[in-house]
C-alpha cells in the first residue's frame, strides 16, 4: 500500500546518483587501459547485482523544492559533453587503444544513454522552449533526430497499441523490436514533420523539416572529426549508436506485451514499473513509467508508483542480460503478464 506523500529532502539528494556513470566514464577515458571499461563494469556488474539484491522503494514521498532536481538535469549537458570529449581526446592522443578503446566507447555510450538521453527525455517534456532546445542538443550528441518528435507526437498518443512503433509486442524479441522500432520511428517522424510543414504552407522535405535538418547537421561534425583523425568519427558514431540501442532497450522493457485499445484511456496497467532504487534515482525516476504516461507533463521528481500497475521482475540495469537472451526474457516476463492479466480480469468481473 502506498504511503501518504510526505516532504522528504533525502529524495532530491538521491538523484545525485545520475552523475555517477558520467564521473566514472571521465575517470576511465582519461586513465585508459583497463580503467576504460569502468562504467561498463559499474553498470553490468555493480548496479546489476545491487538491483537484484535491493528491495523496491515504493514510497510516494514528495521532494523538497530546493532546485537540486533541475540542477541534476542541467548537469547532463556538461557531463555528456565531457564524456564524449575525453573519449575523442583519449583516442587522438592514443591513450585509448585496442580493447581499452572499445571499453571507452561502450562506457561513454552508457553515460550518453543513461544520463544524456534520459535527461533529454525530461527536457523535451518541459513547456519552456529553452528546456526543449537543451533536450534536442543532447539528442544531437547521440545522433538521434527522431526521438523527440516520435515520443511527443506518437508514443504518448498511441502507447501500447499497434500504432506505436516504440511499444514491444508480446512474443517479439529485442532484436526484432530494435529494427522495427528505429525504422518505424524514423519514418513516422519524417512524415510527421513533413505534414506539419505542409499545413504551414512550407516545403515538407526542406531544411524546416527537423528530421532532415538534424540529420544533415551531423555531416559537417563527422567531416571535421574525420579530417582530424578518421578514428575520431568512428568512436563518436560508436558511442552514439550504443546510446541509441540503450534507448531502444528501455523502450522495449517499458511496455513489453501490454495492450491498449486505441480509444482506451492510458492507465497504469499500460506501462511496466520498477521501484528498484538504482533504476529510480540513477535514471531520473524513468522507471516510474506508468505515472509518466498518465501525466506526461509531471516533473520526474514528482512521479509516483501505482499499486495497480505491473512491476518488472528487476531493475533496468538488471534486465539487460535477460533481454539479450530472448528465451530467458520470455521465461521471466510471460508468467508475470499472464498473472497480471488474470488479476485484472478477476478485479473487473
Amino acid at each position: 500500500m502506498n504511503t501518504p506523500a510526505a516532504n522528504n529532502p533525502n529524495r532530491s539528494y538521491a538523484y545525485a546518483l545520475t552523475l555517477v556513470p558520467g564521473l566514472i566514464t571521465l575517470w576511465g577515458n582519461t586513465m585508459g587501459g583497463p580503467w576504460a571499461w569502468s562504467n561498463v563494469i559499474f553498470v553490468l556488474v555493480v548496479v546489476n547485482s545491487l538491483e537484484w539484491i535491493l528491495r523496491q522503494q515504493r514510497n510516494n514521498d514528495a521532494v523538497t523544492e530546493n532546485g537540486l532536481p533541475d540542477l541534476y538535469v542541467v548537469m547532463a549537458i556538461p557531463m555528456v559533453l565531457a564524456g564524449i570529449g575525453t573519449l575523442l581526446w583519449g583516442t587522438y592522443k592514443e591513450i585509448l587503444e585496442g580493447s581499452s578503446l572499445v571499453g571507452a566507447v561502450l562506457s561513454t555510450g552508457f553515460s550518453s544513454g543513461s544520463m544524456g538521453i534520459v535527461a533529454a527525455h525530461e527536457m523535451i517534456h518541459r513547456k519552456e522552449t529553452a528546456w526543449k532546445r537543451a533536450g534536442d542538443f543532447l539528442l544531437f550528441l547521440v545522433m538521434n533526430p527522431y526521438f523527440a518528435i516520435d515520443h511527443l507526437r506518437v508514443h504518448h498518443r498511441h502507447v501500447a497499441t499497434p500504432l506505436d512503433h516504440a511499444s514491444a509486442r508480446y512474443g517479439e524479441h529485442f532484436y526484432q523490436f530494435l529494427v522495427r522500432s528505429i525504422r518505424g520511428q524514423w519514418m513516422q517522424s519524417l512524415e510527421s514533420e513533413a505534414e506539419r510543414l505542409r499545413k504551414a504552407g512550407r516545403t515538407p522535405y526542406g531544411s524546416g523539416n527537423a528530421m532532415i535538418r538534424n540529420t544533415l547537421l551531423q555531416i559537417p561534425l563527422l567531416g571535421v572529426l574525420g579530417w582530424i583523425h578518421p578514428l575520431l568519427a568512428v568512436v563518436y558514431v560508436g558511442q552514439a549508436l550504443f546510446a541509441d540501442i540503450l534507448l531502444e532497450y528501455t523502450n522495449y522493457i517499458e511496455h513489453y506485451g501490454l495492450e491498449r485499445a486505441e480509444n482506451e484511456r492510458v492507465r497504469a496497467h499500460h506501462s511496466w514499473q520498477s521501484d528498484k532504487p538504482f533504476s529510480r534515482f540513477m535514471l531520473y525516476d524513468l522507471s516510474r513509467h506508468a505515472d509518466h504516461h498518465m501525466y506526461g507533463g509531471k516533473p520526474y521528481y514528482q512521479l509516483k508508483t501505482h499499486e495497480d500497475g505491473p512491476t518488472l521482475p528487476g531493475g533496468y540495469a538488471g534486465l539487460i542480460v535477460p533481454v539479450l537472451i530472448p528465451p530467458l526474457w520470455f521465461r521471466m516476463i510471460h508468467p508475470k503478464i499472464k498473472a497480471f492479466n488474470a488479476l485484472r480480469s478477476t478485479a473487473t468481473s
